[in-house]
Formats: C-alpha cells, sequence, structure tokens
C-alpha cells in the first residue's frame, strides 16, 4: 500500500475573508456606480431637453403672424450659434402651405417634422452633419392661420455626452478611491481580528517546540473556551502519560518479584530445566514490552523543553566509563554547545545510553559520542573502533527488535526502545562505517 500524501492546506482564513469582501465590495460599488451614472445621464438628459422646451416656448412667443398669414420671426434667438452653419443648434418653423423659416445654422437642409400636435414631443434625430440630436418640437395654431404652425428646436447631444462622461470619470475615480480605501480598512479588520488565532498558532508552536506547557496568552471571548478546552486536553494528556508510566513500572515491579520466586524454585528441581528456560524467557519478554513501553509512554515533544546534549553525553561517558573500566577504553565526548534535544530528558538518555553501552561492548579501544545540528536537525552520532558490521547486518539492525548477536544480552530490547523513541520524536536511525573503523550510529531529529 502505498504512502498516504498529506492533505493541502485548505485557503487562509484571513484570505477568505479579505477575498469575500472585496468580491462583495467590488459587486456593491459596481451596482452603485452603474445606478447613478444612469440617473445622472437621465438628469443630464431631461435637464437638456427642457433647456430645449424653453427655447421652444421664447421663440414660439416671438412669432407674429401678419393679417394675410405670413409667418415671421419677431427677433432672433439670443443663441449665437443658431446663426453659425451646422453648428449642432438648429430652430425651424414650418407654416401650413407657405415657405418654412429655419435659423441660419441649417443653411439649405431642412430637418424632417414628426407627428404634430400640441403638446410637446422631444425625439432623438440625425443632423444635417450627422450629429446626433434632441429635437424639441410641437404644433401651435393662431387665428389669422387656417391649419397649425410646426415649430422645432433641436441641440447636439454631444454637450450631454460630455457632461456624462466627465461625470463618469470623476465617478469610477470617487468609487475606485472608495473601494482602495474600504478594501485597506478590511485587510486592517481582518487582520485585526483574526490576531488572537495568530497569538495562539504561536502559543501551539512554542508548546510543540518545548518552550511552554500550556497556552497562557490573553484572548478574548470568542477565542478563551477554545483556549480552555486545549489546556484542558493539554492536562489530561499529562495526567494520562505520567498515570502510564506508574502503571508500566508497577507492572514491572510487581511481575519481577514472582518470577524470581519461580526462578529460586526451579533451581532447586531435579528436573527444572523446562521449567527455568520458561522462566528466563518469560523475563526476557517482560522485559521486552515493559521496557519499550515504559519508555514510550513518557516519550514526545508535547510539554518537552530543550535539553543540551553535552550533558547527557558527558554523564553517560562518565557511568560507562567506570563499567567498562578494565578494558580501558577511551570514550570521547565531541558536541557542539548549541547541541539541544527537543523532548523528555530520559528519552535523550535512553537513545544515548543504549547506543553508546552497545558501541562499548564491541568497541576495541576508542568509542566517540558526537553531535551537531545540520540544517536545524539534531544529528547525533556514536561510532567505536570495533568489527563494524556489513551492508545485511545493517539490514537487519533497522528490523526493529532483531538481536544483533545473541551474546550481547540486552541488545536487542536496547535497540527496539532507541528505534521507538527515535520514531515518536520524528526521528531516523541510520548505520554506516565509523572513520574509527567500526560502527557509526547516526540519529536525525527534526526540530519540530
Amino acid at each position: 500500500m502505498g504512502e498516504r500524501t498529506p492533505d493541502r492546506p485548505a485557503m487562509s482564513l484571513s484570505v477568505r475573508l479579505v477575498a469575500g469582501a472585496l468580491v462583495w465590495l467590488t459587486l456593491m460599488l459596481a451596482a452603485g456606480g452603474g445606478v447613478l451614472a444612469v440617473a445622472i445621464r437621465e438628469t443630464v438628459e431631461r435637464e437638456f431637453s427642457q433647456r430645449l422646451d424653453a427655447m421652444l416656448r421664447g421663440m414660439a412667443a416671438s412669432i407674429d403672424v401678419a393679417p394675410d398669414g405670413t409667418v415671421s420671426l419677431g427677433r432672433p434667438m439670443g443663441d449665437p450659434r443658431f446663426e453659425q452653419i451646422y453648428s449642432g443648434w438648429y430652430w425651424q418653423v414650418s407654416p401650413p402651405g407657405g415657405q418654412r423659416l429655419r435659423s441660419r445654422s441649417l443653411w439649405d437642409a431642412v430637418i424632417a417634422t414628426a407627428t404634430g400636435g400640441p403638446d410637446l414631443v422631444s425625439r432623438r434625430a440625425i443632423g444635417p452633419n450627422g450629429e446626433h440630436m434632441l429635437v424639441a418640437e410641437r404644433d401651435l395654431r393662431f387665428p389669422a392661420i387656417d391649419g397649425p404652425v410646426h415649430v422645432l428646436v433641436a441641440g447636439d447631444l454631444k454637450e450631454v455626452r460630455e457632461g456624462v462622461r466627465g461625470f463618469d470619470l470623476l465617478l469610477v475615480s470617487s468609487l475606485g478611491l472608495l473601494g482602495a480605501g474600504l478594501a485597506l480598512a478590511v485587510f486592517i479588520q481582518v487582520r485585526f481580528g483574526l490576531r488572537p488565532l495568530r497569538v495562539m498558532a504561536r502559543d501551539l508552536d512554542a508548546i510543540h517546540s518545548g518552550d511552554s506547557e500550556r497556552l497562557t496568552g490573553r484572548y478574548p471571548k470568542e477565542v478563551a473556551p477554545l483556549a480552555k478546552a486545549m489546556n484542558a486536553v493539554l492536562d489530561k494528556d499529562a495526567e494520562l502519560i505520567e498515570r502510564a508510566r506508574t502503571h508500566v513500572g508497577n507492572l514491572a515491579h510487581g511481575l519481577k518479584t514472582p518470577l524470581a520466586v519461580l526462578g529460586a524454585e526451579a533451581e532447586g528441581m531435579p528436573d527444572g530445566n523446562v521449567v527455568r528456560g520458561q522462566v528466563r524467557a518469560m523475563r526476557r519478554l517482560i522485559e521486552h514490552h515493559l521496557g519499550r513501553a515504559s519508555a514510550v509512554a513518557g516519550a514526545g515533544r508535547v510539554a518537552s523543553a530543550r535539553v543540551p546534549v553535552r550533558d547527557a553525553a558527558e554523564g553517560i561517558a562518565s557511568v560507562l566509563r567506570r563499567v567498562f573500566a578494565e578494558r580501558r577504553l577511551t570514550i570521547e565526548v565531541d558536541v557542539e554547545d548549541n547541541a539541544a534535544f527537543r523532548g523528555h530528558h530520559e528519552d535523550l538518555e535512553e537513545i544515548l545510553g543504549n547506543l553508546a553501552e552497545n558501541a562499548c561492548k564491541w568497541a576495541r579501544s576508542h568509542v566517540r559520542i558526537s553531535s551537531r545540528t545540520d540544517g536545524g536537525d539534531l544529528l547525533v552520532t556514536v561510532e567505536d573502533d570495533g568489527p563494524g558490521m556489513t551492508a545485511e547486518q545493517a539490514a537487519e539492525a533497522s528490523r526493529r527488535g532483531r538481536r544483533l548477536d545473541e551474546m550481547s544480552e540486552g541488545w536487542g530490547l536496547g535497540l527496539s526502545i532507541v528505534a521507538d523513541l527515535i520514531e515518536v520524536n520524528g526521528g531516523t536511525l541510520a548505520f554506516s562505517r565509523s572513520d574509527l573503523g567500526g560502527l557509526a550510529v547516526a540519529v536525525r531529529i527534526p526540530p519540530g
């Protein structure tokens, strides 16, 4: 079965909140800007239409009708654009059956009239120069004329478009600045609002790295129950681990005495070889499994501290020098000052003690315990100048619980305990040839 790849982390909560707010903000600003733009365009066009209506009323008031029915304009229109040819501003008077009166700006062109009526009509049309116009027109009746007089005033909508374009530019700029300000406010609000979660994450990292044992920060009331629950879980785990270690120790002591009694009784039996063999097997199995359980029960990094490797290595070297005094072994300690193990002090001593004791058993004269940091990882190496091992033996050594030498009592259990402790602490164990000539056992443990 292949290794299960870890799930990819979900999108950041900050990114989700900011992205959601920005999307909603963009939609609302776009909708509001669109409504404002349409409203302003209609307002400008309405104002433009009212101007044309006012001009149309002024022109109607200045129409003179002679007794013979001749129509003339009593006074000129005040806007000079009516005098500029194809200026986009035009007026036109169409009496029934008579000659049309036109502004000079129309030159020789004629604007087609719509269906007549007494009410004001506003419509769009194309001017003589291709311009888009708004036309205001209506029919007027005079007593001396039989039939309606159609009057119209037309203005170029370019003025409306330019006014609307200027407003649209101002609107987009204003909404853009408003959106940028609101986006910045949302970002600051999200960063400020989620700060307690970032503080909690840092506190959890401190617990994981061994710099702290509990969540000690001040959290707002929305987050405080979560921190309280986490602290309760940490306290409960510590209590369970301590209780498990106590039970394991009690079980070990409780079984050793009956086994010792059985062994003593078997020694006095004439045919007690079978019983003695079974007692030895039971003792070995109990030491094996209880030893591993006792070592691993309290292993790990939760609520742990930084343990200096040098102190532990020198303490173990001092003990081993006395244990193997008759062999006059040189036990060298070469450890960097800043090398530290993040875990329980007992875990480090168990790892170093088992590996160093095994090295002393096989060494001819020299054992070296070294440690350094490598890319943030802690690298601990125990070497000897003994016979070492072949590649096949190294593969056998990697099998958990496998005894390398039936003549070296306790090595199989020791290696199992070491392998379990290293695994619990997230590390790796490797065997190679030492430059001393014998075996080199390298332990690599990551910082967190």
